[in-house]
């Protein structure tokens, strides 16, 4: 079966981390429309309010073209919910550019075979349906996904990769594993060991090659392959709507195709592609990145929201944007993001309307900021962090003035 010796990372429990107290720059003079506030007299300390793009510009290279690449892909893999609703939770994802990469998703012996066919890139995404322990580690009775794709440079390679990627997995114990049939998926390889309750199963789509690695709580076969057929009918018809792309066409990737970046927090100005850190997703893309699928499907459902990016500032610190439906939808969001992580109280920033923070929980987690303050602007809600309040109330104001600045 593929590979178990490395758990897809888990992602921290509620959404990615904050912002260093790092900043560059000053105001930038702009100006208010009636019933908006004159934002060049808000208190945004050193930190500047001009969009990145007026600060940074992304030269186009095969390193950031295969980040954006798979960030894109990303949006179009399933998650365990997508499969089928049970699998509320996350147990994250890895993205991938190498094989070796790629081999903390699946078995070591794979290697060989991705880099004989050229992979390209790949995403792979892991759910359960069991929330996990606080430690993130498994709990008794839970059952699993794994789905990953990978993208080749044709049809016919991303065939022949299907082919021995499934060879090399079954001969690591070929006198144990059982070769299966899925009815509904004849050109799947797919194989079992009897008495094991997961199954493994590879298919090419086009250029792509689709991996699957599942469980059920008890090892039954017939279970076990309606959970596969079910992957299969989730996930192919998000590659059928999704071109693959070209050696070339990596290369020229746009870097912030919706203007989500130029808006967001990013005080260093540090605009390479890098994901999970620096970049611009769908809701799909979001989910990849939360814990509770369920959750932040649901509430992001509810506010309508198209568009989610992240930009980071070093020292291990992250803010984010949240496009939603229209302004009241952002408001709605907002009232929900310090919950559960952020559940003290904490002063809010007079000077912009709506705003909200919330103080942490203690924890060791060096990723994990002690405040977190919300603004709203339009239909858009964003985030910053950090460990000291008032620096959290002048990336606040900041954050507003920079969106108040994109218009």
């Amino acid at each position: 079966m593929f590979s178990r010796k490395t758990r897809l990372s888990v992602c921290i429990a509620s959404i990615v981390t904050a912002l260093s107290v790092a900043g560059c720059g000053s105001t930038v003079a702009g100006s208010s429309i009636p019933a908006e506030l004159d934002v060049r007299k808000l208190d945004v300390g050193s930190y500047s309010t001009t969009p990145l793009d007026m600060r940074y510009t992304y030269q186009n290279d095969l390193s950031g073209g295969l980040k954006l690449a798979v960030m894109r892909l990303s949006d179009n893999v399933v998650t365990g919910m997508d499969i089928d609703p049970r699998f509320k939770y996350s147990t994250g994802s890895v993205p991938f550019v190498d094989a070796a990469k790629a081999t903390t998703v699946l078995a070591d012996v794979t290697k060989p075979v991705l880099e004989r066919n050229k992979m390209m890139f790949g995403f792979a995404s892991g759910s359960v349906d069991k929330e996990p322990d606080k430690s993130g580690k498994k709990v008794d009775g839970q059952s699993f996904t794994t789905v990953a794709v990978m993208q080749f440079p044709d049809e016919a390679i991303a065939k022949q990769a299907a082919t021995e990627i499934e060879d090399a997995d079954f001969a690591v114990a070929a006198d144990k594993n059982e070769k299966i049939a899925l009815p509904g998926y004849p050109d799947a390889h797919t194989h079992w060991r009897p008495g094991v309750a997961t199954i493994g199963s590879v298919m090419a789509k086009g250029s792509y090659v689709i991996s699957l690695y599942l469980s059920h709580t008890t090892p039954d076969l017939a279970a076990l392959k309606d959970l596969a057929e079910k992957s299969y009918a989730a996930q192919v018809p998000r590659l059928d709507a999704l071109e693959p792309l070209t050696a070339e066409e990596v290369l020229f990737l746009e870097n912030d195709p919706d203007g989500m970046l130029r808006r967001t927090f990013n005080p260093n100005a540090m605009g390479l592609p890098d994901p999970g850190k620096q970049g611009s997703y769908t809701m799909q893309g979001f989910l990849h990145q939360v814990a509770n699928t369920a959750h932040w499907k649901q509430t992001l459902t509810d506010v309508g929201l198209d568009r989610f990016s992240l930009s980071y500032a070093g020292s291990f610190s992250t803010s984010m944007l949240f496009r939603t439906r229209d302004a009241d939808a952002a408001r709605r969001l907002a009232s929900t993001i310090l919950d559960g992580v952020y559940p003290g109280v904490a002063d809010a920033p007079a000077a912009l309307p709506d705003a909200k923070c919330g103080e942490g929980k203690s924890t060791d987690d060096i990723e994990r900021k002690r405040f977190r303050c919300v603004v709203t602007y339009r239909e858009y809600t964003a985030t910053v962090e950090a460990d000291q309040l008032r620096d959290a109330h002048q990336r606040a104001a900041a954050q507003y003035a920079l969106l108040a600045n994109s218009q």
